[in-house]
């Protein structure tokens, strides 16, 4: 415990110990450990917890005033002060304010709802008077309010900044712990506070009319609070609200608090908190395109809505301002009426129509935009080059572009936007285009066209592009003929590109893009079109009928059920791991899904779908025994549920994070369709399966038995393997075999039993029993060294060909990195793209390097672009860590090792790629020899901009997936 700190004036603390938020992470390395160095440079109490409240404001700098308007119990009993009601507050006097308002001049007069007032603006939750029905957000730079908490001036410093790293705690518990120990050691009652806060589920509540009629609105929850909570998973949001002791309020005689503060607000303290404290907040949920850092930068066109704040909300990470109240609050000063000028109307923001593509493209989420320049694509350039919330990437070719757009939609889960000049600009785009549309990211691609005068006969790059790229599989290409066209047109494609996560494109002739644009800059009305497909959770029934059959097939340790994971379920590794634990479930991922789940566990079973192939032996041999197939966020399950004709012989269950996932991928039945958040809707189902002992199924065997006859005639196939020609060379349905081979049966029968659980956890699952040359590195050695240095926020970007095998096979990714492949197209080249993108997305202190593994064939079909890579690093005030390893055996390795009889796979002499780099103005190492491996390796990790490892590896050695053996149980000592 350290030492009590002196106070500086009445109830203000240098610093405060707060306690844990959750389990800490080890201090040796990582963010958390950063985060703590940066603490004590500053001063701040934080060696030994989640979140710090660093010390007051320095002397000279603005106080903060917590003052009060109005009344909450006129909100809660129905019976307004008429005459106070009618008053105006200027929120451009304060910097935070909650409770029940109007917006006022301008806005809704008459309606009435949950307000929150920051950064000079009021937003209200707002009913109509006499609907309650119609209720929307509106806002202004003035209010009217039956109650409010404030704090003021604008400007004004907190006492004290609290600030969260790990969540996982519920709302009311974080600030109650948080306010008790501010209470401890500064002995302030109560404090108001206000700030950003990420939510990895929310509640929220908002009144639906308001009470005027003498009626006590939580007696009539029905009609006051009709419609069902809010809940939305990992968004952000502004909050603003108090939290007091109030029997020490009391006692002490502070007066004004209960203006704003009411028990049962949000429920009793919680987490060692005092059962005194009260807690009453409200918030403002931001758009996903909002990149706003702290409640200052918000802007009015990045809010969504208006809540009351549910104490059972959980807490991802805040930045909270904190004022400390000591006496006794004033009631905040309103503005005489012929003082508050009357409303303007702003004139429209004019704008060009490249103007407005750009604006609309920020407002969906879109930091950086992907292009080749030319002549027909110069007002667009121009409007992305001078917006400030987009980064141009200029590339070295089209093709490269769109692989880069591809992976940016990938790696961030949102829309990749690539645009290309007419002509063979467009043409380049197409294969990037085709890798985002299998692998299912949203994408748009824009290009440029000739004058709408010359279009059809124009001798020079004239071209039909929009029947190139519907040819190409794209579901919309249409050209825009008018700027009239342009905004509905671009609405429809982005709706479109992000809740079917497709690809779409628009072609722009030249002079649209220069037009006037006939709409105002506004809020882009498809930005949050996602959101709207989102279930925020799945129903109950869901869950617990899923719950029952995955009791039923691990009961007794007789059911074989497989978990495959994909990239839509990146951030829920946690969770699938408990479900595997829970049900004795092994492992598969996908190659984008690699690092989802920690490699090193041995209910991991590896990579699936590499080239094509189920994985290796054992990896095989699950699948083809299993009888049900659970898959999370997969983007194709063919590999686990089908034989070689592509029919369907096994039953699944799916998992995705909203209902257009389902129809993409729609031609496989499932047993049950879990749709919703898809971390929250496994937590929600390890709570409904609850531990393996109380499972009733273990008392009854007969259940068990049941459910294997009603697979058995179910009309799918259980035992069958994949290689059987057609469905019909299966056993009929009523002699469909249960026994299975005698490894299959010991297999499963380890898992079963838990074998896993003694099994040591290694820096590798597999061991690589094919020895090359001595002399040189092995890919295995490479693959090993490699992940033994790589850190949480890394990105690995595989290429395609040997390497994939080898990257897939030999890396272990145990600490949530992500990886990113072209996994169906199978592009070479594109992993020193995606590592690019990557560089740019983890720039910073706290960010991440960018780790390419990549072979001699393919880093030369895109080497180019460290043009493009070292000009954007170079003009960057942020470190970027682009490390890009070359295995060189001079051949196409994949053809020449993978097609018997393939000839002309030799590339003959390659060039010394790391002088290649150095020539970029990077740095590199050539490794000719295994001894020089792992210091060349410790030099690239501690590198920063572009480094290239080149290692050069035996050209016999072929990476071929028979040549591993599972270590992990013991049993698997083949392979």
């Amino acid at each position: 415990m350290p030492d009590p700190v002196p106070k500086r004036g009445r109830g203000i603390c240098h610093s405060t110990e707060v306690p844990k938020l959750g389990l800490l992470q080890p201090a040796s390395g990582g963010y958390l450990a950063d985060f703590r160095r940066s603490c004590r440079d500053g001063g701040l109490d934080c060696d030994t917890i989640h979140y710090s409240v660093p010390k007051a404001a320095g002397d000279g700098e603005i106080r903060g005033k917590v003052t009060w308007y109005g009344d909450v119990q006129w909100v809660i009993e129905g019976n307004p002060d008429t005459a106070k009601v009618s008053q105006t507050i200027d929120v451009g006097a304060v910097r935070y304010a909650f409770e029940a308002g109007t917006t006022a001049p301008a806005g809704d007069e008459g309606g009435h709802g949950e307000m929150v007032a920051f950064n000079g603006t009021a937003y209200v939750r707002s009913t109509r008077t006499g609907s309650a029905e119609f209720y929307k957000t509106v806002y202004g730079p003035y209010m009217r309010c039956e109650a409010a908490g404030l704090v003021g001036p604008a400007n004004a410093t907190p006492d004290l900044i609290a600030t969260t790293l790990l969540g996982g705690m519920t709302w009311t518990s974080a600030v109650n712990d948080m306010f008790s120990n501010i209470e401890k050691r500064s002995g302030a009652p109560a404090a108001a506070f206000g700030g950003m806060v990420t939510f990895e589920k929310l509640l929220g509540t908002a009144i639906a009319l308001p009470s005027t009629q003498h009626e006590n609105i939580f007696d009539s929850k029905e009609k006051y609070y009709p419609f069902a909570p809010h809940v939305e998973h990992n968004v952000s949001c502004v909050v603003v609200g108090f939290v007091g002791d109030m029997k020490e309020v009391e006692k002490r005689g502070i007066t004004g608090l209960e203006k704003v503060l009411y028990k049962g607000a949000s429920g009793s303290a919680g987490g060692g908190a005092a059962e005194t404290l009260t807690l009453h907040a409200h918030l403002v949920t931001l758009r996903r395109s909002c990149k706003a850092k702290t409640a200052q930068e918000v802007r009015p066109q990045d809010v969504k809505e208006v809540y009351h704040l549910d104490s059972s909300s959980i807490v991802a990470n805040f930045n909270l301002e904190v004022w400390l109240i000591n006496d006794s609050m004033e009631e905040h000063p309103v503005l005489p009426a012929e003082s508050v000028p009357a409303p303007i109307a702003h004139p429209p923001s004019l704008c060009s129509c490249s103007e407005w593509v750009v604006n609309a493209l920020v407002d969906a989420g879109v930091t950086h935009i992907f292009g080749g320049h030319g002549g027909a694509l110069v007002p667009l350039v121009n409007a992305i080059v001078n917006n400030p919330k987009v980064q141009w990437v200029c590339t070295r070719n089209e093709a490269n572009a769109s692989l880069m757009a591809a992976a940016y939609a990938k790696l961030t889960g949102n829309m990749g936007v690539c645009v290309a000049t007419s002509g063979p600009g467009a043409s380049n785009l197409t294969t990037g285009l085709l890798d985002a549309l299998q692998d299912q990211c949203s994408m748009i691609a824009i290009t440029g066209l000739k004058p709408r005068g010359g279009i059809g006969y124009s001798e020079f790059q004239d071209l039909q592009q929009s029947r190139m790229f519907a040819a190409g599989g794209l579901p919309l290409s249409l050209d825009v003929s008018s700027p009239d066209a342009l905004v509905p047109l671009l609405r429809d494609a982005v709706a479109k590109a992000l809740s079917l996560r497709t690809v779409v494109h628009l072609g722009l002739p030249v002079d649209v893009q220069a037009a006037q644009s006939p709409v105002p800059l506004k809020p882009f009305c498809a930005a949050d079109v996602r959101a709207e497909v989102e279930l925020p959770e799945t129903h109950s029934f869901v869950i617990k009928n899923v719950a029952s059959e995955l009791r039923a097939a691990s009961g007794r340790g007789s059911g074989r059920v497989v978990i495959a994971v994909g990239h839509r379920a990146v951030g829920a590794g946690h969770e699938i791991l408990k479900l595997a634990e829970r049900i004795n479930a092994p492992v598969l991922t996908r190659l984008d899904a690699k690092g989802c789940v920690d490699e090193s566990h041995a209910l991991v079973f590896g990579v699936i779908g590499v080239h094509g192939k189920s994985g290796l032996e054992r990896a095989t041999k699950v699948i083809e025994t299993s009888q049900l197939i659970i898959s999370i966020g997969n983007h194709d399950d063919t590999l686990l549920l089908c034989n070689r004709a592509g029919l369907q012989i096994r039953p699944m269950i799916t998992f995705e994070p909203d209902a257009m996932c389902l129809r993409i991928n729609a031609r496989y039945r499932a047993l049950y369709d879990v749709v919703g958040d898809i971390k929250f809707t496994l937590r929600r189902l390890l709570a409904e399966l609850g531990p393996q002992e109380a499972d009733p199924i273990v008392n009854a065997p007969s259940l068990m038995e049941g459910w294997q006859s009603e697979l058995a005639y179910s009309g799918l196939d259980i035992v069958t393997p994949m290689d059987a020609a057609n469905l019909y060379l299966a056993p009929p349905a009523k002699k469909a075999k249960i026994e299975l081979a005698e490894d299959a049966k010991r297999l499963w029968a380890d898992i079963h039993r838990g074998k896993w659980r003694s099994s040591a956890r290694r820096t590798s699952r597999f061991e690589c029993i094919s020895q090359g040359s001595q002399e040189l590195s092995h890919p295995d050695c490479v693959m090993k060294e490699m992940s033994r240095r790589m850190e949480a926020n890394d990105v690995l970007c595989v290429d395609v060909g040997d390497v994939t095998l080898w990257a897939s096979l030999s890396a272990c990714l145990t600490k949530g990195q992500r990886t990113l492949s072209s996994e169906r197209l199978g592009t070479m080249g594109y992993g020193l793209c995606a590592g690019i993108v990557a560089s740019l997305l983890r720039a910073g202190p706290d960010g991440g390097r960018a780790v390419v593994v990549v072979g001699d064939g393919g880093v030369q079909m895109t080497i180019n672009e460290l043009g493009t890579a070292q000009h954007l690093f170079g003009s960057s005030d942020k470190d970027h860590s682009l490390l890009i390893i070359v295995l060189d055996n001079a051949k196409l390795g994949r053809v020449a090792f993978g097609f018997e009889g393939a000839l002309g796979c030799d590339l003959g002499p390659t060039p010394d790629f790391a002088a290649i780099g150095k020539a970029y103005g990077g740095n590199g190492v050539k490794v000719a020899k295994a001894e020089e491996l792992p210091g060349a390796m410790d030099e690239a990790f501690k590198s920063k901009g572009i480094f290239v490892l080149h290692v050069l590896i035996d050209p016999a050695l072929k990476a071929d997936m028979a040549t591993f053996q599972d270590k992990s149980i013991a049993m698997m000592d083949s392979g």
